[in-house]
């Protein structure tokens, strides 16, 4: 992660959101020192889905943050980690009700890791596919700062 130390403090880099480099308790003399850094700065970052459903589910990924952590989202998206682990345990459910469905025993953990591999199913980050292997296919997109806007836009 880049960082950036001045009289302010540090500032740190994230991409978390489509203005990163901002901060709204920082100087607005940290923020452009911020921007002008992010100007060079392409990020590669996991797809954020533009669906109903993502939606739905961000929203109340960031209601149950303010009720029991008192942590509001703001504007920031719901971080990739946490939709990524919802799907997962889709999957894993799925893999748990095929092995009781068949009377096997969930005790063998490898039988319900293989029942995980080669196949697909619809997650809250879209259609998610596991190879023969156990590896995810996962879409990215490529972010660059807009230099007028100051806003990060998916290129790619």
């Amino acid at each position: 992660m880049l960082s950036e130390s001045d009289s302010a403090g540090k500032h740190d880099f994230t991409n978390e959101s489509r203005r990163p480099w901002y901060r709204e308790k920082d100087s607005m003399e940290t923020n452009q020192k911020a921007r002008k850094a992010y100007e060079a700065l392409l990020t590669v970052t996991a797809r954020i889905p533009v669906t109903a459903e993502y939606a739905e589910f961000s929203k109340g990924v960031k209601n149950l943050s303010q009720q029991y952590f008192g942590k509001p989202y703001g504007k920031e998206e719901v971080n990739t980690y946490v939709t990524a682990f919802h799907d997962a345990v889709i999957l894993y459910s799925l893999a748990v009700n095929e092995t009781l469905k068949e009377g096997l025993s969930l005790k063998n953990g490898t039988l319900v890791t293989q029942k995980m591999w080669n196949r697909t199913f619809e997650g809250i980050t879209g259609n998610v596919s596991i190879n023969e292997k156990g590896d995810r296919f996962v879409d990215y997109s490529l972010l660059d700062m807009d230099p007028e806007t100051g806003v990060y836009e998916v290129m790619f």
